[in-house]
């Protein structure tokens, strides 16, 4: 706890500064004055605690550098020192509020000065608790202001001023946030990273609140006015603070900040530009120190992109059907580095998972394979930035194609052939006797070839086929059920309605919900 001595007799500095062992003790004798002038400026520049201050000075009495630090709400608690005859001239500063003890000079001993040290520091603290209350309900209505200016923001802190939003960073979601919130604990303990923050030379913390779960907005002031901004020393307080942050909790924790220059009623603007940068965290990743201003923020929100990316999914179904691994690879980067640049495009982002997650399913079942998720946080961890969502549809594609590549070159020519009749014209009414002609073989050598190396009959593998086909079309199509059980084969739509629950467990429209749910 800092601590300034001020009085007008040398003697009697040093006598409190030898009295006790201060550092011992929890104090620090920050500077000490001969008047109150220069007391006043000492303490703009250390912002003590507790000040022991004489009551008869020349230049400025301590009566006057009293009102005049109260006036200027640094939160100084005051011990005044008086002899007796200045009782009443002491009691006129014990009235202002701040003054936590009188004592007389030659009275003053070690032990007495312990207790009034000790009553002036538990004064503090507990004045300290209500001016935060008051400040940071105070910073809430300068930030959160509506169109009308802020009544708060112009005698809270003069710009330059910067405002530095905090974010517990968690796990990236692909269902879009309502609030936009974190999902994160509170933010206790958080304040305790500004502690360098608070005592640096060029920018001073004004106060600070909680802004949901798991987010602190600070606002910092720029002490000296006359020099420009101090964009690169206010990034190394953040820095530091970041470092302290990590050694403390066990998450990270993304810090953005943005600058105003002109006017404290813009601060509504600030918070806004800091929400955005915020909310495009899987754009910038864990453990973010960014200036918002610098980031490519969209200037409006862009709404999600179906024809673009019906566009980006033709082109991956070409890459497909041409079995072409490494052209379908690099359309995949092509699409996340659109999303990325020249703005970052979070709507598109949230669109192109539905979309090629959607075709990861139809790979799938088109494989015969059961349903999953490419980005299953259980199964293969979190996402915090848009490369790893990237990289995990790569390698869940690259898998499945590796899959089916080997299931392909375990068939026989001829049984691969009827194969590929049947996936030609499975919505048509064809027979084992159709697929055997068209391979060039005997009926019965076909069956032998299903149940040696599929373990399944002709009907089965194109039973199932049509069913996997239906999924498709119901993932994909608002189509009636009438229509769907023709373009697979079936003219009842009654008759497919019973298949499909049999291969299933479910009818064609609860599967269709359930997808539609996910």
């Amino acid at each position: 706890m800092k601590i300034i001595l001020v009085d007008d007799e040398r003697i009697a500095l040093e006598h409190i500064r030898t009295l006790i062992p201060w550092e011992e003790n929890g104090y620090e004798i920050a500077a000490a004055a001969t008047n109150g002038r220069s007391a006043l400026r000492l303490c703009e520049e250390h912002r003590p605690q507790i000040m022991i201050v004489d009551i008869r000075m020349p230049v400025m009495d301590g009566l006057e550098l009293i009102r005049a630090v109260a006036e200027r709400g640094w939160g100084v608690n005051f011990i005044v020192m008086s002899a007796y005859e200045d009782f009443n001239y002491a009691r006129q500063a014990i009235s202002l509020g701040c003054v936590s003890s009188y004592l007389v000079k030659h009275e003053v001993n070690r032990d007495k000065l312990m207790q009034e040290l000790a009553k002036a520091k538990l004064a503090w603290e507990m004045n300290e608790r209500q001016r935060k209350l008051s400040r940071s309900e105070q910073l809430k209505e300068a930030f959160f202001a509506s169109s009308q200016p802020a009544k708060h923001g112009a005698h809270i802190a003069r710009p330059p001023l910067c405002a530095l939003l905090l974010q517990a960073d968690v796990p990236f979601t692909t269902i879009p946030s309502v609030t936009a919130s974190p999902d994160a604990s509170g933010t206790i303990g958080w304040t305790e990273g500004f502690k360098h923050a608070e005592t640096t030379a060029d920018w001073e913390l004004v106060g600070e609140f909680a802004h949901g779960p798991g987010r602190l907005v600070a606002l910092f002031e720029q002490r000296d006015k006359s020099v420009s901004l101090q964009r690169e020393a206010f990034h190394r307080i953040a820095s530091t603070a970041q470092r302290e942050f990590d050694g403390r909790l066990g998450y990270t924790v993304s810090f953005y900040f943005a600058f105003e220059y002109a006017d404290a009623a813009h601060l509504p603007a600030l918070i806004r530009k800091l929400e955005e940068a915020a909310r495009h965290t899987v754009f910038s990743g864990r453990n973010t120190l960014a200036c918002a201003h610098d980031l490519p923020l969209p200037i409006r929100m862009a709404p999600a992109n179906m024809d673009g990316s019906r566009r980006w999914l033709e082109t991956l179904a070409a890459c497909i059907a041409q079995e072409d691994y490494g052209s379908f690879e690099s359309v995949i980067n092509e699409w996340f580095d659109s999303l990325a640049q020249p703005e970052w495009n979070l709507n598109g982002l949230y669109e192109a998972i539905r979309a090629l997650t959607t075709l990861y399913r139809e790979r799938l079942a088109a494989a015969g394979l059961p349903e999953a998720d490419p980005l299953d946080p259980i199964k293969f961890g979190p996402l915090y930035h848009v490369t790893d969502i990237r990289n995990r549809f790569l390698h869940a594609f690259g898998e499945l194609n590796e899959q089916g590549s080997t299931a392909r070159k375990r068939l026989s020519p001829k049984l691969l052939q009827a194969i590929r009749y049947l996936h030609a014209h499975f919505q048509d009414e064809i027979g084992v006797e159709d697929a055997a002609a068209a391979t060039g073989i005997s009926v019965r050598y076909l069956h032998e070839l299903f149940k040696r190396e599929l373990n399944r009959t002709f009907l089965d593998y194109l039973t199932e086929y049509r069913i996997k086909q239906a999924k498709i079309i119901l993932m994909r199509e608002d189509a009636k059920m009438a229509e769907v059980s023709a373009r697979v084969g079936y003219r009842s739509p009654q008759h497919f309605s019973q298949v499909f629950k049999r291969l299933t467990g479910v009818l064609p429209h609860q599967f269709r919900a359930k997808e539609q749910a996910r």
